[in-house]
């Protein structure tokens, strides 16, 4: 029997099944069967969370995703030390950024994620500075990109080349 998970929640919606109760249980479950997948295929759970974030956030970042995304950064610094996570804390990102204009819609976590992604990638050739400025236009200026989310795309895309 062919029959999908999209097909059974179009059934129960049509037959006006689907209460916020009723796909509250319904994702609860889905929860439960996705920490099996997690011990299993850690790379197809994560894939799965990252598109399910990006499409009920769209496509920007809350605390929880961009912890785990700047957690996941290893570079090396400067002085040759290794390093891994943040280099700089939300806060001081916002400090460092308060006059700068950013798109509408844009969180203090895609700053996060963002002004950190550029100083780990280019740490050892600019000054913080210089890593700011260029973060801010490479992530939040770019004219053809076509919307707000760069940062998101951007490490979306380094993730599915891992």
């Amino acid at each position: 029997m062919k029959y999908t998970f999209k097909e059974m929640l179009d059934d129960a919606k049509r037959a006006g099944l689907t209460s916020d109760k009723v796909m509250m249980r319904s994702a609860e479950s889905m929860s439960e069967l996705l920490c099996l997948v997690k011990e299993e295929h850690p790379e197809l759970y994560w894939k799965f969370m990252r598109e399910q974030h990006g499409i009920m956030y769209g496509n920007h970042y809350n605390e929880a995703f961009a912890m785990f995304d700047v957690g996941m950064m290893r570079y090396i610094d400067r002085d040759g030390k290794k390093c891994e996570g943040a280099h700089w804390t939300a806060e001081q990102i916002e400090a460092s950024t308060r006059m700068m204009g950013f798109p509408a819609g844009t969180t203090k976590w895609d700053k996060y994620v963002a002004f950190n992604a550029f100083y780990s990638d280019l740490c050892t050739v600019y000054n913080d500075e210089q890593i700011i400025k260029g973060a801010h236009k490479f992530y939040f200026e770019d004219q053809d990109w076509g919307d707000t989310t760069k940062i998101w795309d951007y490490v979306y895309c380094k993730n599915a080349m891992v």
